[in-house]
């Protein structure tokens, strides 16, 4: 019965998706302008995309994808993962969504509820950075170059003593309070330029 219990828990796809459909319509996007905008922002999503997580038909998303997705909508990673109750990570593991936002933001330990040993499911979790959020620029930076992550923010942090994440929220932070779409804009136009400033001491993209 636990089996049939745990099944009924939303999984991380479905969380995502219906955390991406609230965002798509307070910004007053169709699914298709929400994928114009994601294909801009390095992510290749067509429209069908946006429908078939939205609804809820795919169970995962990758780590890559949901960066690009918290990058476009300047919302932390821990935004698509709001509402109440348990999420499933796996056939075997649950965990509440409060803890699991607090994790991705770093304010606490992950627990986790197994339905049966997960411990697959544990190490999994165990290995995955709470620093993500702060190295978000960096991973969509590295994504678009074909590079590791690492290549971007260690030269970062050389040439300005901090990772991209950071510059980019120090040089915006100082143009004041914005709209959300004026801050966006602003968002792009600086990372494109601290882009520039990089690329001289960044290595050649891998094939």
């Amino acid at each position: 019965m636990a089996g049939d219990e745990t099944t009924k828990v939303p999984t991380i796809g479905q969380v995502v998706g219906r955390n991406l459909a609230e965002l798509r319509t307070q910004w007053g996007q169709t699914q298709k302008e929400a994928a114009e905008v994601l294909r801009a922002d390095g992510l290749a999503w067509t429209a069908a995309n946006v429908a078939s997580i939205e609804s809820g038909r795919r169970e995962s998303i990758d780590l890559g994808a949901l960066t690009l997705l918290a990058g476009s909508y300047d919302v932390p990673l821990s935004r698509f993962f709001h509402g109440n109750g348990e999420m499933r990570l796996s056939a075997e593991v649950t965990v509440d969504l409060r803890d699991y936002r607090q994790w991705l933001d770093g304010q606490a330990r992950l627990s986790l509820t197994h339905t049966l040993r997960g411990s697959a499911a544990q190490r999994w979790i165990n290995s995955l950075s709470s620093e993500v959020v702060s190295f978000q620029a960096d991973a969509e930076l590295a994504a678009r170059l074909g590079l590791r992550p690492e290549d971007v923010y260690t030269a970062a942090e050389k040439l300005w003593g901090r990772n991209l994440h950071q510059e980019r929220d120090r040089r915006l932070a100082e143009f004041g309070d914005m709209t959300p779409a004026q801050r966006r804009t602003r968002r792009g136009h600086i990372t494109r330029q601290l882009a520039k400033e990089l690329e001289p001491h960044l290595p050649a993209a891998r094939s």
